[in-house]
């Protein structure tokens, strides 16, 4: 009885430590299943904010190009890129918060889309250039800070740019603040001058 005993309780720690030896490694595998789907969203990511640079230079160059030339065809295909994840990104795997950001940025990327294509369609060519650049520096800093999250959260190692992109953060951020400067400036006169026009209209009229 005493030995039928120590094999029961025997038995029964084997099993105990038998569920708990497969549940640790249930949760490293849940880990790096989930690393890998970070890494993968993240690249993308940040391949995607290196595409919305290129775009900036281009719509730059285009602009320029189009009134040294006096044609529109230097700006055909300018316009904000296009994203989607990878197919093969397992999103069961990431926290709930983070794919959520995640799947919203192709979304909110589609209604820029949209509306730069308004904005074409009624408005000038050559400005809509310059608003392409600014959306596409919105565009990729968000893609980087979208990104970096993704990483944190996952524990996947932080992102180590090469040379060329070394100040693509910076670039965008900088870039962004001086262009939004730029325009609550224009703004700022915009109003200014219709309050001088109303305050002369409104003394003609006392006049």
């Amino acid at each position: 009885m005493d030995l039928l005993k120590v094999a029961g309780v025997a038995g029964l720690v084997s099993s105990v430590v038998s569920l708990f030896w497969n549940e640790i490694k249930d949760g490293r595998a849940r880990k790096r299943d989930a690393r890998h789907a970070a890494l993968t969203a993240a690249l993308s990511l940040e391949r995607y904010a290196r595409d919305a640079r290129l775009m900036m230079h281009r719509a730059d160059w285009a602009a320029q190009e189009a009134g040294r030339t006096m044609s529109y065809d230097p700006i055909k295909g300018v316009t904000l890129p296009e994203f989607t994840f990878p197919e093969t990104i397992e999103w069961k795997w990431l926290k709930h918060k983070v794919t959520s950001q995640l799947r919203e940025f192709p979304a909110s990327l589609h209604s820029t889309r949209q509306f730069l294509y308004a904005e074409w369609e009624f408005g000038d060519p050559i400005e809509v250039c310059g608003e392409v650049e600014f959306e596409c520096a919105k565009a990729a800093k968000e893609a980087l800070d979208l990104a970096r999250l993704t990483r944190e959260k996952h524990g996947v190692a932080p992102w180590k740019p090469g040379v060329q992109d070394s100040d693509l953060e910076n670039y965008l951020t900088q870039f962004i603040e001086e262009t939004a400067a730029k325009r609550e400036a224009f703004r700022e006169r915009q109003r200014q001058m219709m309050a001088d026009l109303t305050a002369e209209t409104a003394l003609i009229d006392q006049k």
